[in-house]
């Protein structure tokens, strides 16, 4: 890692790897140190949690997420991170912090060491972009934002950084609806169109279905695409249930957080058949 990581110090800008989360009041599972070599901090305040420090756990525990293999650690943090997002929505924000480091804990992989960041200089402004390594936290004026491999972030002079952008809003499917469809390719199932709302200021918006029970085999892993436009249409899925989330992402505020999660159900349609009887046919 290189051996400066305040950059821009005239602007109080400094960039670290964000699998050294001190700041956010994590511990090593076994009490072990940190990664990073970072000592383990005091026992966090549950009663009394603000949310921006809900939030910055909730951000550094979804870049593991997204950082880490499709295995069955994985789907537990993920599920232990949506149950983090729900409780935040409710301004439940000590429950929130806990299921975040719950699944930052689960999850906790050896990290490289060394990461690149670029800092670019212009009349007042800071642009930082995250070329290689994992995922970096960016802080400015006491306000943080994690950045993952390709995004980047500019802080203005003097400022703190930009709020992000607010979660998109889900049009279609409706919640918990039911798709009757005919197979589209063997035994599976299409097309579906997700539909959101358009977020002000994002460029992109990353999507994510995850299967909940399918019939008749082992649930496919969770299908994600980023798109420029405000909807999606889904490859083939087997029959089953789904739930489904949409992050709005802005070169200047970067990552919203997830909507409000929503589901819904594949189902075949049935075949009508027709039988020719002596006297005519028959359904």
């Amino acid at each position: 890692m290189k051996a400066a990581l305040w950059l821009s110090a005239w602007m109080g800008l400094s960039v670290v790897p964000s699998t050294a989360p001190t700041s956010v009041g994590r511990e090593s599972p076994e009490g072990a140190p940190l990664p990073g070599g970072a000592s383990a901090p005091g026992p966090r305040k549950a009663p009394g949690t603000e949310p921006q420090t809900a939030l910055k756990a909730l951000e550094m525990s979804r870049a593991a997420v997204k950082a880490a293999p499709e295995d069955a650690r994985r789907l537990e943090a993920e599920a232990r991170l949506k149950d983090a997002e729900t409780h935040f929505q409710a301004a439940r924000y000590a429950d929130a912090l806990h299921k975040a480091d719950e699944a930052w804990a689960l999850l906790n992989p050896p990290q490289p060491s060394n990461f690149t960041v670029e800092v670019d200089h212009d009349a007042g402004t800071t642009t930082v972009t995250h070329r290689q390594g994992p995922p970096v936290t960016v802080e400015a004026q006491h306000a943080t934002r994690v950045l993952a491999k390709g995004e980047s972030v500019r802080v203005q002079q003097g400022t703190v950084l930009p709020e992000p952008p607010g979660a998109p809003q889900l049009a279609q499917p409706a919640d918990k609806v039911r798709l009757t469809l005919k197979p589209a390719s063997g035994d599976l199932l299409g097309p579906v169109t997700l539909t959101w709302a358009s977020v002000t200021s994002a460029t992109r918006y990353e999507v994510e279905v995850v299967a909940e029970g399918v019939e008749g085999g082992v649930a496919p892993a969770p299908v994600r695409s980023v798109v420029a436009a405000r909807q999606w249409t889904l490859p083939p899925l087997p029959a089953g249930r789904y739930r489904w989330t949409v992050t709005a992402v802005s070169p200047e505020q970067g990552r919203s957080l997830p909507s409000q999660t929503r589901r819904f159900e594949l189902a075949a349609e049935s075949l009508e058949l027709n039988v020719k009887v002596k006297n005519g046919w028959q359904k």
